[in-house]
């Protein structure tokens, strides 16, 4: 799991990040007293939960929470209070929990196991989880993948359009330099890209994901878990919010497959 805790107060949030690290050692927990930098990092992280105390000074915890919504629609929002009346507030909001202070471990775990959105696991077959609605992202059990080359990252993502369907070294060149002739020279650089992503995948421990056949390149779909292709598996509605890999031109008619099925499950 990914995990934000927000207090006024440096060391109440780092307690709860310390009892989430016991829950889920293999989860990425962090700990701020202020409101700017969750905000910027909500959207590209998409937290599984956010304990955020209702009470802050400033932005307080419920318009906090509310920008962080908007950024991540299926982060579970726990609030947390010394006050109880707080509590009536939090579950207005559709909060997935209220934890009144004194924080202790039993309240954290208590929460943890009734949450509103099941938070992200990792099952065993999956080795990577793939970020394709807003920007393309991906993300180890360790963290956010570093790709070595800004093209290997970009090829990558087109396979992961291609949802396993195998992919040409010609095809790849197409998308990678959509206004360049493709010949001997530009397959070459090709090739060389690929090498990287595998290298960069093999740096996690996910180079089973990608998969090279003789002549052409894909991804095992078996061992991602992706938005994506959650959402077509008849996902919920709300996290598709109408941008699909943002960064890449070539993801635009995909974009418009995307709407046009969100379309339909919105027609009675």
């Amino acid at each position: 799991m990914i995990t934000f805790a927000i207090d006024e107060r440096l060391s109440e949030a780092q307690m709860i990040r310390d009892i989430m690290t016991g829950i889920d050692p293999d989860g990425r927990h962090f700990a701020w007293n202020e409101a700017a930098a969750p905000l910027g990092v909500a959207e590209s992280l998409r937290p599984d939960i956010v304990w955020v105390n209702a009470e802050m000074p400033g932005m307080d915890g419920f318009k906090l929470a509310d920008r962080i919504r908007k950024a991540s629609p299926e982060t579970n929002l726990i609030f947390i209070a010394d006050d109880p009346k707080h509590a009536v507030k939090a579950f207005a909001v559709h909060a997935s929990g209220f934890v009144l202070k004194p924080v202790t471990e039993e309240k954290i775990r208590d929460e943890v196991a009734d949450l509103r959105h099941p938070a992200f696991t990792w099952p065993g077959s999956n080795l990577l989880r793939v970020q394709c609605f807003g920007n393309f992202e991906v993300f180890s059990r360790s963290g956010i993948v570093r790709f070595s080359r800004a093209l290997s990252k970009e090829a990558f993502a087109y396979l992961i359009d291609r949802r396993g369907a195998g992919c040409t070294v010609s095809e790849i060149c197409s998308v990678l330099w959509e206004d360049r002739q493709t010949d001997k020279n530009l397959k070459s650089q090709c090739r060389v890209i690929m090498a990287a992503l595998r290298k960069d995948l093999a740096a996690v421990g996910a180079e089973e994901v990608l998969v090279k056949n003789w002549n052409s390149w894909s991804v095992d779909t078996n061992r991602v878990r992706c938005d994506f292709y959650d959402y077509l598996k008849a996902g919920p509605s709300e996290s598709f919010r109408g941008e699909y890999m943002a960064q890449y031109s070539w993801a635009e008619m995909t974009t418009g497959v995307l709407f046009d099925l969100a379309e339909k499950r919105e027609t009675p």
